[in-house]
């Protein structure tokens, strides 16, 4: 990361942030506050253990946009932390204002309530002694936050809570409560006040503060930090709704479009964004994805075209990762294509089938299929850069988009510089190594495949065939002998078959002679037809051999 790119960064504490009449205000279309008890309990014990070592706690970097005095600062990346901070020292007001309506220490109480609510709450300016929030939130918290919570005032009809409402409400409950058990009974303010003078004094920020949203979204691509992706969601949202300007009316039509979007994949967002980008534009490493949709979305009309696309292309990008997923009822030859491709875990041809899901949807099953293939023997068996993959499926997609490639045969020309040749596909085929551990569907639907070539079958996934290791996974003295300088033949795919799972477990570590003898009895010609009477490192590479001869005629395009 350049140091131009930002205007300063320093690391105060939670107290030095709150002074000077700073005040920070959360993005109006920021996401709602999401924390809950796990974060509210973790922070509780930070605390705990804070103010018993003496020692500072760091809570991570915040990211500031200054305003004209720097004294207002736009929260685009700390709202979270910063919204429980203040949950927690409402609580300590609650808790000393509580006592002093007691009688317990009364005027006391009551200043010192007074006081935190100056130092962290209250901000005010100078020239017009207006009173403000310090923190002011996004427009669907701001309201219940200045009206109720920072009033200390008990919701009227909690159930009727909104959920960042409601987990505010408990948040703010959950610090009354274990405040109150812990320096409740002897009402010690003292201690009390001790708490929150380490919350002060000895929780640290790292703040960076940035010009603009261009490079807040620079500093999220670099820094490597929980819920980055998250935010690079949020700033992409604030940038896009503020094309609407003080249209409410178009704000909540965005809003609900927005939700349909992002449900259930938001920490995915960030890719569906790319993989959309690179299918219009060619391919945006993501450092600058940013720049170039702000610099293409002016207006509303922009920001209302842009939301529409990407609500398009949302549904198929979760349709693309579960071949089950009832949007493939109208296409069902597309499921077991789909399922391949998710267990080849290729995503670079998004951006193509994005393009011919719209343009090309006719001929989809057929692109489907190229990708696979393509897929499968670049990647899964070639294990080449994806680089080169990503650019010319981007290219294709930009040219189908033009209407300059409108049919398969234009489709697969486009794509012929990835891929692999035969006889290069065979050498890498020959000689692969797939571990089952982590990849034995894979291996599963490779065997499947040879079994339904030589078969004229067409077993599919749900199959019941399990891969059994000719040479055992776990080897017995006997085996072990055989293969006196290592197993790592183990897995390489001459010494896997297809077997009946009683079968499989039949055999287990019995030598290769009484091996034959259950494979003779199978269903799959993959085992029923092996025809070696000794088990070595010569028959293992052979025999990979022959099966890479049978996947040159499988995964195959005709140019």
């Amino acid at each position: 990361m350049t140091t131009s790119l930002l205007l300063s960064t320093s690391t105060p504490t939670f107290g030095e942030l709150f002074t000077n009449g700073r005040t920070f205000a959360v993005p109006r279309f920021q996401r709602n506050y999401k924390w809950d008890e796990d974060q509210w309990e973790e922070l509780w014990q930070d605390l705990l253990a804070s103010a018993s070592s003496g020692k500072e706690h760091y809570m991570g970097a915040i990211v500031l946009k200054a305003q004209d005095t720097r004294k207002h600062f736009e929260v685009i990346d700390g709202q979270q932390r910063l919204v429980t901070l203040t949950l927690l020292v409402l609580a300590v007001v609650q808790c000393l204002e509580s006592w002093a309506a007691q009688g317990i220490d009364a005027e006391a109480n009551k200043a010192r309530g007074a006081l935190y609510r100056d130092r962290f709450l209250r901000a005010k300016d100078a020239a017009s002694l207006a009173e403000t929030s310090r923190l002011s939130l996004n427009r669907n918290d701001a309201g219940f936050f200045k009206s109720t919570l920072l009033q200390l005032r008990k919701p009227v009809a909690p159930a009727r809570l909104r959920e960042s409402e409601r987990l505010m409400w408990r948040g703010f409950s959950y610090f009354v409560q274990q405040l109150e058990l812990r320096f409740g009974a002897a009402h010690d303010a003292a201690g009390l006040s001790t708490l929150l003078d380490t919350a002060s004094d000895q929780v640290l920020f790292i703040q960076i503060l940035v010009s603009d949203e261009l490079d807040a979204y620079t500093v999220f691509e670099t820094l490597n930090a929980r819920g980055t992706q998250l935010t690079v969601t949020d700033l992409l949202k604030n940038f896009v709704f503020s094309r609407f300007g003080q249209d409410e009316n178009a704000i909540d039509v965005a809003e609900d479009q927005w939700n349909r979007i992002t449900a259930h994949r938001e920490k995915d967002f960030p890719k569906l964004l790319r993989y959309y980008w690179n299918s219009h534009h060619g391919v945006t490493r993501p450092p600058r994805l940013f720049k170039e949709i702000r610099a293409s979305v002016h207006s509303h009309e922009d920001a209302t075209a842009l939301l529409d696309q990407l609500e398009l292309v949302s549904v198929l990008y979760v349709a693309l990762k579960n071949p089950q997923d009832s949007f493939w009822n109208e296409v069902p030859l597309a499921k077991d294509l789909v399922r391949q491709i998710d267990l080849f875990g290729v995503t670079q041809c998004y951006p193509l089938l994005f393009a011919c899901w719209q343009h090309m949807r006719a001929d989809f099953v057929a692109v489907l299929r190229m990708c696979a293939v393509i897929s499968f023997r670049y990647i899964t068996i070639g294990k080449l850069n994806t680089q080169p993959m990503e650019r010319v499926y981007a290219e294709v997609a930009q040219q189908v988009r033009a209407g300059a490639v409108s049919k398969p045969a234009q489709v697969l020309q486009g794509l012929k510089s990835i891929y692999v040749p035969d006889d290069q596909f065979e050498a890498d085929f020959a000689s692969v190594s797939i571990p089952t551990s982590n990849n034995r569907e894979l291996v599963r639907y490779m065997l499947l495949q040879i079994e339904n070539h030589l078969s004229a079958g067409h077993r599919s996934f749900e199959d019941g065939g399990t891969v059994e290791h000719i040479l055992p996974e776990n080897p017995d003295e006997a085996w072990s002998a055989a293969f006196p300088d290592g197993t790592a033949e183990m897995y390489k795919l001459g010494n896997y078959t297809l077997l009946e799972p009683a079968a499989n477990r039949r055999v287990a570590r019995k030598s290769i002679a009484d091996k034959k003898v259950e494979y003779a009895k199978s269903n799959y010609k993959l085992s029923k037809d092996f025809g070696w009477h000794e088990w070595t490192r010569t028959q293992i590479a052979d025999r990979q051999k022959w099966m890479a001869k049978q996947a040159v005629a499988i995964w195959r395009l005709s140019f």
